[in-house]
């Protein structure tokens, strides 16, 4: 369950999930955004899809947010909780050690058994009574290893047998006999007047409670859905350095930078921006943007620390000594 509340590009917990209706796939928004701004097709089976194709999957979103909540109480109750050895387990390990020291003991017979006498057996065992205990048990076993060997010569003699056992135990034989007494009920359903589907009569009332709700929300819902539009994609090759600045300044985004960082911030900007679209409580223009500088600023010191690692400088009045210990400390 855990893998499958997980997205397939940053395989993290899906945060607002996107469904592809054409595979029925699901992404993290923004992570599919991102993936289609350079290829246009679903990251796992490779089918033509584009921006407009997503669509919500709330159901994904409330799955996820539940089994999170559910997740910590239950690493909880298996941290906290103290091992108890189950009692049925125990009852059976000491009938079990009671019954293979039993000083009773038949001598078992090697041999295949033809299929009809081995069931012939088990209807012989079953038709024993609580009464004759254990010993009648070990007796009655017993016979029937005895018939079992005449069973070519005397068949008369074994169904008499069969009849005796069955009259002793009336019990176990009625309890196999009996027809089942259980009477299926039959549910009236009734339809809804407002989805005018049918709906069991006792749940009814139940029920249009939760639809005529759910008509409300999906009014609020539709009335909400048009209060923020994605922004649309940019052809930044036909754009001026100066027309890229206007448009960052818009959303109040820095202007500093070359103009390949200008095109790079705008373009998270948008997929930021539009992944937040998506959700029921998108957040705000500002959250959005202080987000990216956040980002930015992790990237660029996590760049700068990579290229202090990995760069190795020299001058020419090093000797060879030094130049080996650089690389040894390297």
């Amino acid at each position: 369950v855990d893998d499958l509340l997980r997205c397939g590009i940053c395989f993290d917990y899906f945060s607002i999930a996107m469904i592809i209706p054409q595979c029925s796939h699901n992404y993290c928004s923004l992570c599919i955004r991102k993936f289609l701004s350079y290829k246009t097709q679903c990251p796992a089976c490779c089918v033509a899809v584009s921006e407009s194709d997503l669509k919500n999957n709330r159901t994904l979103d409330e799955l996820v947010k539940s089994f999170n909540s559910a997740r910590q109480q239950l690493f909880r109750l298996v941290l906290d909780a103290p091992v108890i050895s189950s009692p049925l387990a125990c009852s059976r390990y000491s009938a079990g050690k009671s019954h293979v020291t039993s000083p009773v003991s038949w001598p078992v017979i090697k041999e295949e058994v033809p299929v009809i006498d081995s069931f012939l057996r088990k209807e012989k065992v079953c038709t024993l009574t609580k009464a004759d205990g254990l010993a009648g048990t070990d007796q009655k076993i017993f016979k029937t290893e005895e018939d079992h060997n005449f069973y070519s010569s005397s068949a008369e003699v074994d169904g008499k047998d069969n009849e005796g056992g069955s009259q002793e135990t009336p019990d176990c034989t009625e309890s196999h006999e009996k027809p089942s007494t259980s009477v299926v009920k039959v549910v009236k359903k009734v339809e809804c007047p407002v989805c005018e589907v049918t709906i069991p009569e006792q749940y009814i009332n139940k029920h249009l409670d939760s639809c005529l709700t759910r008509e409300e929300k999906k009014d609020s819902l539709r009335s909400s859905t048009h209060k923020r539009k994605p922004m649309s994609k940019v052809v930044y090759n036909l754009l001026s350095e100066r027309d890229l600045k206007k448009k960052l300044k818009e959303h109040g985004l820095s202007t500093h930078g070359t103009r390949q960082q200008l095109i790079k911030r705008h373009q998270e900007f948008v997929h930021m921006y539009n992944a937040q679209c998506d959700s029921l409580n998108p957040k705000s223009v500002a959250e959005v943007v202080k987000e990216l500088e956040k980002n930015e600023k992790i990237r660029v010191q996590l760049e700068f620390n990579k290229s202090g690692e990995n760069s190795l400088t020299f001058t020419k009045n090093q000797t060879e000594e030094e130049i080996d210990e650089i690389h040894t400390d390297y």
